[in-house]
């Protein structure tokens, strides 16, 4: 019922929508696309990816939360948009983000080009809501309604700033709760359209009023909204109407998991050497993330089916994906991200919308800085200064072309380690290296993180080849070579087999990826 009203209002104040599509973006947080991160999603696979395209190689841009958020707002690479990791001193939703990239992002572009309406709801920034960067008072420029996350990803016990007034949860799930949010302000809008609702607006959510009617709204408008839920992401927490689904989930033992190679980086290969006999704790963690991906399934069914009834379906784009990966036990390393692997930096895509090809499988790879440039043309914003200034390059039109990766196609990841929030166990005694980071003793004290764990990857596909080439910043330019088509578990690292032009031409690729700058990253 609260997606039918919110998206009825959307119909009666926006009037013809022909001119620009609506667009709904859907974001999850560490969602495997490997490790049966989808299981759990058979009604947004059958509704939203078999009524579309799913995208066979969607790739993060870097395997952590708040840079590759940042990435999606802006359609920036980590290097230009500055936000190296999730702490404030990162960049990560700190002021000189708000007033550098903030701006810049697609719902202001949106907003100014066409005259969107703009929602957004859930997480944001792992740092949205630090008291010195504006607390929950600060809005982001460019949203009509909004709904932010103070701080990471939970699921009870959190606060929320609606419209800049922070508002306490504790009992509410936040999944649902991002859905029944629609509900208050279907009638907060009403209360313009009608002020006889406003007896109603009082009764339902009194405190939100006059930051709402303060808000500017031109009548005939499309929408663009923005679902970022906190499932999957640590600590794991499933509604309570389905902490009794997947029974008997155990973790995927891929051939990677609990394997030691001599050919990873030096933080994989650190002690322990292998994961523990009794791994029922991945297990676990396993069955929760599943579980707490239930409510998201739920969230799309209700959008979609609501879209239908509303006649706006057919008018509107559907986007479902995530920040970013996640391991669980593969090399030997117990759960995270961070890492350049395929688990952790290879996410779900799915897209529905106006002259998409239904049951439509995507194999030419994209990446999440792609994204913010292909909901400009879908809003058919096209040739604007904003799209030269980013690094991505819209897909909408490839969808159409269902060939094979070409040697065009290229994936630049980049990642920066971490030294700070060390959580050192007196068990963990044998850590002595002052630069890694996240060793606990429930991770059974394997470090997931070093500052030299500090990253740039290409993926390459060439002759009918995928390559990752990817070099670390440390004192050894320690470099890590898989061919995916021959060894999609990265289990051999092929680097030795390298010759010099091979090395050559990847190493400067990865330059050039490394100092590009807007279109001159389409190369």
């Amino acid at each position: 019922m609260f997606i039918t009203l919110f998206l009825l209002l959307l119909k009666t104040i926006s009037g013809n929508t022909s001119l620009s599509a609506n667009v709904i973006l859907i974001i999850t947080d560490d969602q495997d696309v490997l490790l049966n991160g989808l299981k759990p999603m058979s009604k947004t696979v059958k509704l939203l990816g078999n009524k579309g395209v799913i995208f066979e190689n969607a790739y993060t841009n870097s395997p952590i939360c708040c840079p590759s958020r940042s990435t999606i707002l802006t359609g920036k690479y980590l290097h230009n948009t500055g936000v190296v990791n999730n702490s404030l001193s990162g960049n990560c939703s700190s002021v000189l983000w708000q007033k550098m990239h903030e701006p810049h992002s697609v719902a202001p572009i949106l907003k100014k080009h066409k005259e969107y309406v703009t929602f957004y709801s859930g997480k944001y920034l792992n740092q949205y809501g630090h008291k010195s960067a504006g607390g929950t008072r600060h809005v982001p420029e460019g949203y009509d309604w909004w709904i932010g996350l103070k701080g990471n990803s939970i699921y009870y016990n959190y606060t929320l700033s609606v419209n800049g007034t922070a508002k306490y949860f504790n009992d509410e799930y936040l999944t649902d709760i991002l859905v029944n949010f629609l509900f208050c302000f279907y009638f907060l809008f009403k209360a313009i359209v009608n002020e006889i609702w406003l007896s109603l607006v009082v009764l339902f959510q009194k405190e939100y009023s006059l930051d709402f009617l303060n808000q500017k709204f031109i009548t005939q408008t499309p929408f663009f909204m923005t679902i970022a839920t906190p499932a999957p992401h640590q600590p794991f927490t499933p509604a309570n109407r389905h902490k009794k689904s997947f029974p008997g989930t155990k973790v995927i033992h891929t051939p990677s998991f609990n394997f030691s190679s001599k050919g990873k980086h030096w933080i994989v290969g650190m002690p322990p050497k292998t994961l523990p006999e009794d791994v029922s704790e991945l297990d676990k963690f396993q069955k929760l993330r599943m579980q707490s991906l239930l409510a998201v399934d739920e969230l799309v069914e209700s959008i979609i089916y609501k879209l239908e009834t509303l006649n706006l379906l057919k008018s509107t784009f559907l986007i479902f994906t995530s920040d970013n990966g996640y391991h669980l036990g593969q090399f030997t390393q117990p759960y995270d991200k961070r890492q350049p692997y395929e688990t952790d930096i290879k996410i779900p895509l799915m897209i529905r919308g106006p002259k998409i090809k239904k049951k439509s499988i995507f194999k030419r790879p994209v990446s999440l800085v792609d994204l913010a440039p292909t909901i400009l043309e879908m809003a058919n914003i096209k040739g604007t200064d904003y799209q030269y200034q980013m690094d991505g390059k819209s897909f909408l039109k490839n969808i159409k072309k269902f060939g094979e990766p070409s040697e065009n196609d290229k994936v630049f990841v980049e990642y920066f380690g971490e030294t700070n929030e060390r959580e050192f166990h007196e068990e963990c005694d044998f850590i002595t290296d002052p630069d890694v980071s996240h060793c606990t003793q429930d991770a059974w004290c394997k470090c997931s993180d070093s500052k030299n764990n500090t990253f740039t990857c290409v993926i390459t596909f060439l002759n009918n080849k995928s390559i990752k080439f990817c070099k670390f910043q440390d004192n050894q330019n320690f470099t890590e070579v898989y061919d995916l088509k021959t060894d999609p578990y990265e289990l051999h690292n092929i680097f030795e087999n390298f010759n010099k032009s091979l090395r050559k031409y990847y190493e400067e690729l990865l330059e050039t990826f490394k100092n590009c700058k807007g279109n001159q990253c389409n190369f």
